[in-house]
């Protein structure tokens, strides 16, 4: 892509013949932005929460708050947030248009009911509600399937960003399924094997096959884009993907079943995660743009990866039913979902949201706002120091099972995600309100073409 194919190309939704089909892009252009609304608020909602259940977690982890909470990241601010990229992401990658634009609007309101009724439920300890409101979450997937597939499936085997969120796509599904079964089994007893083994299945399924796969597929086009590389990405890079859907797969059904060989699965993950830390590190040793927040975050992301890649392997040796297993299953949560996967949302929504924003102002023939007037930078340093400080005492604190530093961690996770959370909803809300910031109030102000 070159020229002003490039420049149409790199944030458009749809081609010239998407517009003959009748299909409303500014209706895709803002569903993005109302899963990044959803996504943000889940995400305050479990800092703020999380000095208050630190103590459960610190207790046992598989208790009603810490599924709680736990459902709040993965479910309200991670897939949420994932959703949003990519129905923004995949229809300008594959020059695809979605098929089922008024289905999105559906699929948002239906994710937000049921990621609410899952975790009110869990807090209450209410199985019945819990799988009740699995069935609304799997018909909202359903749904994002129905648009997404269609996009990303003509790709598979192509490209290396395209086969990665196809095959997430399905891990996202099968997780969402063996989630529902688990609840509703809590009702039945009908499943076999071992709670905690059973759920490991399912905590796999989700967090490596669905979250983590995308976000390397991701990141695998978005990084080079940040950092201008000398080099190019990799052909081999696809191998990566294969890779660690193969290891995700195996771990996931080898700990449903009861079989043998969860450590050599884990061994295979740890391995993929490694290659695609190599290939993420040739590339940023070779970048022609200067270090920002964003790529700090991403950094600190690989190196969380790296902490939770070392837990999971110890984990799967010595099980999670002992003292010690309860405080490396709590370490490595945090270190996976919070320290890797919540770090690259950060910094990758400092670079998108803006323009996604600035975009969708441009569809409603709002006064135009430049992406600079759209960020607040300002606080940035302050999360990015609170945030991961918080995210190592939190660890440490857990790995030693004392209170008092896991409590201290939680603090300032609470104080880094708070504040990151409302500058965002900051940004986010011109998507919503026809008002220009601060900024853009001057005369001496540089119109953006």
């Amino acid at each position: 892509m070159h020229g002003s194919q490039a420049k149409q190309g790199a944030l458009s939704d749809a081609t010239p013949r998407d517009y003959a089909r009748g299909i409303d892009l500014l209706r895709i252009g803002r569903t993005p932005l109302h899963f990044f609304v959803v996504s943000v608020i889940f995400f305050a909602v479990g800092v703020a929460a999380l000095p208050l259940v630190v103590p459960s977690i610190v207790q046992f982890f598989y208790q009603p708050l810490p599924l709680a909470l736990t459902h709040t990241f993965t479910l309200g601010w991670i897939t949420a947030a994932v959703i949003g990229v990519m129905y923004r992401y995949v229809p300008a990658l594959t020059r695809h248009a979605v098929p089922y634009p008024r289905l999105a609007l559906l699929q948002v309101m239906l994710y937000a009911i049921g990621v609410s009724g899952i975790v009110a439920h869990f807090t209450i300890g209410l199985w019945p509600g819990v799988w009740l409101a699995a069935i609304v979450i799997i018909a909202s997937i359903l749904i994002f399937a129905m648009n997404m597939f269609p996009c990303l499936w003509p790709h598979v085997g192509d490209g290396v960003a395209e086969t990665g969120m196809f095959i997430s796509l399905c891990f996202l599904i099968l997780a969402a399924s063996l989630g529902f079964t688990l609840a509703f089994d809590k009702n039945y007893d009908f499943l076999g094997g071992d709670v905690l083994t059973n759920l490991a299945s399912h905590v796999h399924f989700a967090a490596v096959g669905w979250v983590t796969l995308t976000i390397c597929a991701v990141s695998y086009r978005m990084l080079p884009a940040f950092l201008l590389p000398r080099v190019t990405l990799p052909p081999r890079a696809i191998w990566q993907i294969y890779a660690l859907a193969i290891a995700v797969l195996g771990l996931g059904f080898t700990l449903l079943f009861g079989l043998a060989g969860a450590t050599f699965w884990a061994l295979a993950i740890v391995a993929s995660l490694a290659f695609y830390v190599l290939i993420i590190a040739k590339l940023v040793r070779s970048r022609r743009m200067p270090i920002d927040w964003t790529t700090r975050h991403a950094l600190a992301g690989v190196g969380w990866l790296a902490v939770a890649a070392i837990l999971g392997v110890t984990l799967s040796v010595v099980g999670g039913q002992s003292d010690l297993g309860n405080r490396l299953a709590g370490a490595y949560g945090f270190a996976g979902l919070l320290g890797f996967v919540s770090n690259f949302i950060i910094g990758m929504s400092y670079k998108l949201f803006p323009g996604f924003v600035a975009r969708a102002r441009s569809g409603m023939r709002w006064p135009a706002v430049t992406n600079a007037e759209l960020s607040d930078s300002r606080p940035q340093p302050f999360v990015f120091a609170s945030f991961n400080g918080g995210l190592a005492l939190e660890a440490a604190g857990l790995l030693a099972g004392w209170l008092p530093i896991a409590e201290a961690g939680g603090i300032a996770i609470a104080c880094g995600g708070l504040a990151y959370a409302a500058t965002t909803l900051w940004t986010l809300s011109f998507a919503y309100r026809s008002a220009v910031p601060e900024a853009a109030r001057t005369a001496l102000r540089i119109l953006p073409e």
